[in-house]
This record gives C-alpha cells, sequence and structure tokens, in this order.
C-alpha cells in the first residue's frame, strides 16, 4: 500500500517538501492526476494524489479555500503544487486549511516534471491492482445475490450504505425517492422533503451542478447545507445502455469514501438499473394485460356479464359508467434523437400512471385506469340511479381533481386536457370511448382554453363532420361566406367574427356590442358592411341558421 508517508520516502521524491496536513500522511494513494481546470474537480477519483500548478486558484483565497474543502470532500490523499510559477509561495491560508482537514500539501521542487511523479506514482501502485479487483468481485457477488433474490430497491440502498458506511438514498430521474438506507437517520430526515404522496430530494439546493451532469455517468460532490453546516453528499448518476434511471445519493456523514467505496457505488448503479428494468418490466405486463382487456371492452367485443366473468376483474356490471381520456402533450423537449424523445415519453406515462393509481385507488373506488401511448384512459362507474344532472357533476368533478392532480405532479411545459364520452351501461362502452376520442379529433389544432370537454357540448360538430364530406362542407361555406372571408383577408378586417357573435346574439345590437366591447355604431357600421358582402338577406330567419352553419363548417376545416 502506497501512503503519502511512503511516497516522500521514495528517492525521486526526498526533496519534496511537506509544508501542512502531517495528520493525512496515512492517506492511501490509489491513483494520481493532474488538475489545471477548476471544471475537472469532478472528473477527480477518492484516493488520488493530485498535482497542480496552483493556476486556476493563483488569486482569489475564497477560490483557494473552496477547492481544498472539495478535495478533501472527493478524499484524494494529498496536494502536490509547484510555486513560483503561478503561485510566488503556497499561501498560508491553504495552509492553516489543509492541516485543519488533515490534507497533506507537499511543495514540488522548481524543475520536477508533472510526467515523471506520475509515472514512478503509477508504478508504485500498480500491484494492488490484483488486491482492488479481487474486493470488487466480491463487491459485484453481494450486488448480484441481492438482485437474484429480489430484495428491491429497499436492500439495494440498505446493501450499499453498509459497504460505504454512509447513509444512501436513491432517487429516480424526477428527484423522487425510492428508496432510503435508513428512514431514522437524522441527516435523511432533515432533507427529504414530503409532496403529496410521495417523498422527494431537493435537488435545488445544488446551486452548482453542471449542465446535464447526468450525462457525465461518474460521481461527482456537492455540499448539502443542514442548519448552516454544510455536509459532503456524493452524488451518481446512474446510466445503462443510453437510458437515465435516477441517482444514487451518499451522505458522508461517517467518513470521506474511498476508491473501494467507489467501486461499491458503481456496481450499486448497475444493481439500480437492473432493478429499475425489473420494475419497468412488471409495470409494461401489468399494463398490457390491463390495456388488452379494456381494449376488448371498449371495442364491443364483450358483449354479456357471463363474458366479463372470465376476466379478474372489479368492474361492476350494475353500474352506469363514463369513459374519461386524459391526453398529456409536453413541450420544451431538448432530446436529440427520436429515440430519447421516446424513452422520455415512455418514463413520463409510466409515471404518471403509477402515480395517479396510487392517487386514485382509496378516493374513487369505481374507477379503472390504463396508459395508450400519451393518453391515459379511466372509466369511471356511477350509479344508475342518480339523475342526469348529478351523474354530470360527479364525472366533472372527477375528471377536474384527476386533472389537477396530475398538473400538480408535473411541469409547467406540460399541456393536460380531458375530453369525456356519455354515460353508458358498461356493454355499451365502445360508443362513450368513441365519443371521448372524436372530441380529440375536433379539438386537433385548437388552443385549449377549457381543460375539460364533454361529447354532449361536441354533438352538432361531430353529426356535421360524419354527415358532410370536407368537399361539400366547403362549397356550402364558401357560397356564403366567400367574399365576406375574402375581404376580410384582403383589408385586414375582423367582419366574419362579427357576423359570429352578431348570430350567437340573435341579431341583437346591445348584447353584440357588449359581448365584442365595441360601441353601438361602430356594429351598426360593421354590421351593414357585412350585408353588403353576403349573398343572401340577414334578417331572414332560414339565412340566419344557413350562416351559423356555413361558419361553423368553416371553423370545422381550418
Amino acid at each position: 500500500m502506497l501512503t503519502v508517508k511512503s511516497f516522500l520516502q521514495l528517492a525521486p521524491f526526498k526533496t519534496f517538501q511537506l509544508v501542512a496536513g502531517a495528520n493525512g500522511l496515512t492517506n492511501e494513494i490509489t491513483g494520481v492526476n493532474i488538475l489545471d481546470n477548476p471544471d475537472a474537480s469532478d472528473w477527480l477519483s477518492a484516493g488520488e494524489l493530485l498535482i497542480t500548478s496552483g493556476y486556476f486558484f493563483s488569486e482569489n483565497e475564497e477560490i483557494q479555500r473552496r477547492f481544498i474543502q472539495r478535495f478533501k470532500e472527493i478524499n484524494c490523499s494529498a496536494i502536490c503544487i509547484k510555486p513560483h510559477i503561478y503561485l510566488k509561495e503556497i499561501p498560508k491560508s491553504i495552509r492553516d486549511l489543509a492541516d485543519e482537514l488533515a490534507l497533506p500539501i507537499i511543495e514540488i521542487p522548481y524543475g520536477i516534471a508533472f510526467s515523471k511523479i506520475m509515472n514512478i506514482v503509477m508504478a508504485e501502485i500498480s500491484g494492488r491492482m490484483n488486491e482492488l479487483n479481487q474486493a470488487s468481485l466480491d463487491i459485484h457477488s453481494q450486488f448480484f445475490e441481492i438482485s437474484l433474490h429480489g430484495g428491491g430497491m429497499t436492500k439495494i440502498a440498505a446493501g450499499l450504505a453498509e459497504m460505504v458506511n454512509n447513509p444512501v438514498v436513491l432517487v429516480d430521474t424526477e428527484w423522487s425517492v425510492n428508496a432510503v438506507s435508513d428512514e431514522k437517520q437524522p441527516l435523511i430526515q432533515a432533507t427529504i422533503e414530503k409532496t403529496g404522496n410521495t417523498f422527494r430530494f431537493p435537488v435545488q439546493t445544488f446551486t452548482d451542478l453542471p449542465t446535464d451532469f447526468e450525462r457525465i455517468q461518474k460521481p461527482i460532490t456537492r455540499g448539502i447545507f443542514v442548519e448552516k453546516q454544510e455536509h459532503p453528499c456524493v452524488i451518481m448518476p446512474v446510466y445503462f445502455d443510453t437510458i437515465h434511471y435516477g441517482f444514487i445519493l451518499v451522505y458522508q456523514t461517517q467518513r470521506p469514501l474511498t476508491d473501494l467505496d467507489y467501486v461499491a457505488l458503481e456496481n450499486g448503479s448497475m444493481a439500480f438499473a437492473l432493478e429499475q428494468m425489473r420494475l419497468f418490466e412488471i409495470e409494461r405486463t401489468e399494463n398490457r394485460i390491463r390495456r388488452d382487456f379494456f381494449d376488448q371492452l371498449l371495442s364491443g367485443q364483450i358483449k354479456d356479464v357471463e363474458a366479463l366473468a372470465a376476466y379478474d376483474t372489479t368492474i361492476d356490471p350494475s353500474l352506469n359508467y363514463t369513459v374519461l381520456i386524459l391526453s398529456i402533450q409536453s413541450f420544451g423537449q431538448t432530446s436529440t434523437s427520436l429515440m430519447q424523445k421516446k424513452q422520455s415519453e415512455d418514463r413520463l406515462m409510466k409515471s404518471l400512471l403509477s402515480s395517479l393509481t396510487t392517487y386514485t385507488t382509496n378516493r374513487f373506488s369505481h374507477l379503472h385506469l390504463f396508459s395508450r401511448k400519451n393518453q391515459l384512459v379511466m372509466l369511471l362507474g356511477t350509479d344508475r340511479t342518480l339523475s342526469s344532472v348529478k351523474t354530470h357533476n360527479e364525472v366533472s368533478d372527477t375528471a377536474e381533481r384527476i386533472r389537477m392532480y396530475l398538473e400538480q405532479q408535473g411541469h409547467s411545459e406540460r399541456e393536460i386536457f380531458c375530453t369525456i364520452g356519455s354515460t353508458l351501461p358498461i356493454f355499451e362502452l365502445a360508443q362513450s370511448f368513441e365519443e371521448a376520442k372524436k372530441v380529440i379529433q375536433l379539438l386537433e389544432g385548437d388552443l385549449k382554453e377549457e381543460k375539460i370537454y364533454f361529447f354532449n357540448d361536441f354533438y352538432f360538430d361531430s353529426f356535421l363532420v360524419d354527415s358532410i364530406s370536407k368537399e361539400q362542407g366547403k362549397k356550402f361555406y364558401a357560397h356564403y361566406l366567400n367574399t365576406l372571408l375574402t375581404y376580410d383577408q384582403e383589408n385586414n378586417t375582423h367582419f366574419t367574427p362579427t357576423l359570429k357573435a352578431y348570430l350567437a346574439h340573435h341579431l341583437n345590437i346591445a348584447t353584440t356590442s357588449r359581448a365584442l366591447f365595441i360601441h353601438r355604431n361602430t356594429l351598426l357600421y360593421r354590421i351593414e358592411k357585412i350585408k353588403s358582402l353576403i349573398p343572401v338577406d340577414l334578417e331572414q330567419e332560414k339565412n340566419t341558421f344557413a350562416l351559423q352553419l356555413a361558419l361553423k363548417l368553416y371553423e370545422l376545416h381550418h
């Protein structure tokens, strides 16, 4: 084993001078690294002997203290500094802090090449690799046993915590807590926050994380401040086969991590990823079974109680049911490929389905749900004896509560809206499902000013779309509106929406002007102009209906 003390006793380094941190002479040297870039500190490993000219912290005492503290948190073995280039001498502030932290500071004589130090140190420690490899195999075997026997996230956290002798927290990609090594550990209790039914780690406490640092796939060290005291925390991104599964957090409350601890951390991250893959596959299988059953139900293939009884389901055929479809669209995704986008969408839907299942289980006794692509499909059971008004209110209230819950779980760049079919007996749900899908089709391309849409409010629109072809619809609205639409387009006027409002308010000048926020005389001028641009008498009842139908067809096809 090469320690700092034995390093200084090697013949080539007899002229090196220990200037601070004498209490750390027993630190083990497991590697060597040259550091003259402040951003490279996240790439250091425990036990490394650092060699530097001090360039990046030569002028600022606060920066000097911050980096010496960071090197100690990473558990570097010692720092070799070559002064006289950027540092005239090793500052007293660095020496005092190094003494306090028991982190050896060694002055390199002028003229000694960094490469010479690296070559000699690597030659000295190369004999230890067999020992490290054997220890790595032992650690791998322990995690293999945990995974083999279905230990789950809790045992992975507990096993890793025992290996590294520090508390461990496992979180997913959204920083929701999957498992902790010890729920009663004071620092874990002080940092984990409860949000609804989930626990989260407040990642915002780390103010200096590198951009997209999860892609580094290497542990980094940052400080957690609790009651004005800083606690070093090692953050290990869990990445496997281009997929990001979450993070492992190790609170260094007992001791800094050694190079062997980092081996355990790497094996722990593999076990974490495999467990996540196992859980995802279980969820995918269960959802596929649910989806296959609901696909048959919603396509009308299950037609009677006997056929329904063949499935293990809690659906009650004595209730009426309503189909609700929650459509979820994410904005601002920065995925670099279609594969990454698909993976991101799949993780989002799995997360929302799992979270919503937990939320609804004890709140809505007759609610059944499954996911398909970017949608969550729900079947809500209601008492057949309820009036249509009470049923509508219950369905609407349930939809709003669930939609609000999902919005609270996600980011502001997600749009969530709900479309709702008719309430029908269980074996007629195919109609309700088609109606909810039809509303999504009718809303395509529109701004979703509302968040909940009932098919009953779109019945006329649906009838027009299904009964009148696009060509017929275009001919119809062109006959009545073509001159008016052309005039608006060429003159940047708004006579078409004025006509729509005028017809909607039954040709009432007072209510129309108030609705449009314009003066009565302005509206009268517009009406006279509109009359000169349309081919029919606006005052005749049959024409007002024809114009309303033309406007509706125009909206449906634009």
